[in-house]
């Protein structure tokens, strides 16, 4: 498996996965939910669905996937920008600045975030199970299971 792209800005987060050649999918998390799409001409054009859950679910399978010790690391990807921490921090400040702005007391928000020990990012997760898998279709079988898991 080659990890092309890993794209993750917080709410919005991409990976490109080639299994083999001519097998290659996008995995798209939004903040609507998860999908898996196949692409064609070098991973450029999504074609189709492959396998789609709205956001309740994936945070469940995200659960699970958390749970999971057996999962390999995510590889290096040729194309990596991971600005997910960076998001968080923003969205934190944010959150300070419309108080002091509303002259209300700080919530600390950004004093709250522990960025050195942030959770894994749904992206990375789905990402690090791909690597179980040998092709796009196993990986499919594999998240249509992981779905009706509890969590």
């Amino acid at each position: 498996m080659i990890l092309h792209k890993y794209l993750d800005q917080g709410g919005n987060a991409f990976a490109s996965v080639e299994f083999a050649p001519k097998d290659r999918v996008l995995l798209s998390h939004t903040k609507t939910g998860f999908a898996v799409l196949k692409t064609i001409w070098g991973g450029r054009l999504p074609v189709r669905t492959l396998f789609s859950v709205h956001s309740l679910i994936m945070e469940r399978m995200t659960r699970v996937l958390m749970r999971d010790n057996t999962l390999p690391e995510r590889p290096k990807a040729i194309r990596e920008r991971d600005e997910a921490a960076m998001m968080q921090f923003l969205d934190a400040a944010i959150v300070d600045l419309n108080a002091v702005g509303a002259g209300k007391p700080v919530p600390g928000a950004v004093e709250a975030l522990d960025a050195e020990n942030l959770p894994p990012r749904p992206i990375a997760l789905f990402t690090r199970y791909a690597l179980t898998a040998s092709s796009s279709t196993e990986y499919v079988r594999k998240l249509a299971r992981l779905q009706n898991i509890p969590g």
